[in-house]
């Protein structure tokens, strides 16, 4: 159930995540567009019934939202008392009230929420949007002046010819939209056989712009997914993550023992893992300041930078390295906390002395297990019994 939960709520690498909240997005948004037209025009009575389940069924969303991530939080009573648990208490009560006042407050507390809560959805939109933004811009630019174009002469031609139908201009409007999106109501038909070479080649015209603005949104869609798996994203808008620098045995404990600890992780490194799943992957490497910067590091809660064995590369250079990218991680990140494993323990004097790291540990692949429980904010008596038994580890505060 934990594990469960947290995949829905908090794990924005989980495509349970992707695709709860993008459900969960698109009601409450109905629910806020619902809201503003009743402030607009009230709702006829027959639909009350209606609009009351709907309210009723966002209300429950909510709800489940707030338990579950009350049930995940390890200090209940700091989320209790959190503005964001309250805004999302006052979100959950039924919109259309009485009170034109209460009205107001439930939905600013959904607009907000739709905002904060749904923030990785907006982004992922706008990625999408970004990265095909000169093929909708070519699209938009070149298509309405088109149909302004028709719609003038078609206006002209057919108020010449004494059309009753069309007595102004939103009426041609009219004519040529319904065409456009092929529809075709036949309430009001032109009657010039030039108005209806106008209104077929707006008809052709309406397939192309609707196949083409449908063909850019699914290649941005798939071009966002090919980076999201890919490692080519930036998550430079994520905040109070954790960053592990470099790939290996103690990376995978790493992930594996962060699962639920409620953060997001970002992993940087050249090697593909695009099979992983439970962490977010930016692929590059890490003693890049630009790359550094696209994983969020200036923002990030922790730093965990492993000690990354490359090809050609002796112990002595991949803790040379290591120590390069914790000063860099320092320089970028003052109040981030910083983890480096080393390999070897005449290196751990230097990061002492120039105080690169608030914590240097000195081991093997079991060592990720320990580094977890750092994060926690405690060191497990029964893992640092077990560590010492089997491997030669040491922590050595900065």
């Amino acid at each position: 159930m934990h594990k469960l939960l947290h995949n829905l709520l908090e794990n924005t690498a989980s495509s349970l995540f992707i695709l709860y909240q993008s459900f969960s997005f698109g009601v409450l948004l109905l629910s806020v567009l619902l809201g503003l037209y009743d402030e607009i025009s009230d709702f006829p009575k027959d639909l009350h019934p209606v609009i009351f389940k709907l309210e009723l069924f966002v209300s429950a969303i909510i709800l489940f939202e707030y338990l579950g991530r009350l049930y995940l939080s390890r200090n209940k009573l700091a989320y209790v008392v959190h503005p964001l648990s309250i805004i999302d208490l006052v979100a959950l009560i039924p919109f259309f009230q009485p009170f034109r006042i209460l009205r107001f407050v439930v939905l600013f507390a959904r607009l907000f929420r739709i905002t904060y809560r749904y923030r990785y959805v907006l982004i992922a939109y706008r990625d999408i949007f970004k990265s095909v933004s000169f093929e909708l811009l070519l699209l938009l630019s070149s298509f309405p002046l088109v149909f302004l174009i028709i719609l003038i002469v078609f206006y002209s031609i057919e108020k010449s010819a004494r059309n009753p139908e069309i007595k102004s201009i939103f009426d041609a409007f009219y004519v040529l939209f319904i065409t456009m999106t092929t529809v075709g109501y036949g309430d009001i038909t032109p009657i010039t056989w030039e108005g209806k070479v106008l209104a077929m080649i707006t008809a052709v015209a309406g397939i192309f712009a609707f196949s083409s603005l449908v063909a850019t949104m699914s290649a941005g869609l798939s071009n966002y997914v090919n980076m999201l798996r890919s490692g080519m994203l930036s998550y430079r808008d994520m905040k109070d993550h954790i960053v592990i620098c470099g790939w290996n045995e103690t990376g995978n404990v790493i992930v594996e023992k962060l699962k639920d600890y409620g953060r997001d992780i970002v992993v940087i490194t050249t090697q593909d893992l695009s099979g992983y799943r439970g962490f977010h992957y930016k692929k590059g490497d890490f003693g890049s300041e630009e790359v550094m910067k696209d994983a969020g590091i200036d923002k990030a809660h922790m730093v965990i930078v492993l000690a990354e064995k490359l090809p050609g590369y002796s112990e002595d250079s991949v803790d040379a390295r290591t120590i390069l990218a914790g000063m860099q991680a320092r320089d970028l990140n003052r109040n981030a906390v910083i983890v480096l494993e080393i390999l070897l323990r005449e290196n751990a004097k230097l990061i002492k002395r120039r105080n690169v790291a608030d914590y240097v540990v000195i081991g093997g692949e079991v060592v990720g297990s320990l580094i977890a429980s750092l994060v926690h904010g405690r060191v497990l008596a029964n893992l640092i019994d077990y560590i010492e038994e089997h491997l030669e580890v040491e922590v050595l505060p900065a």
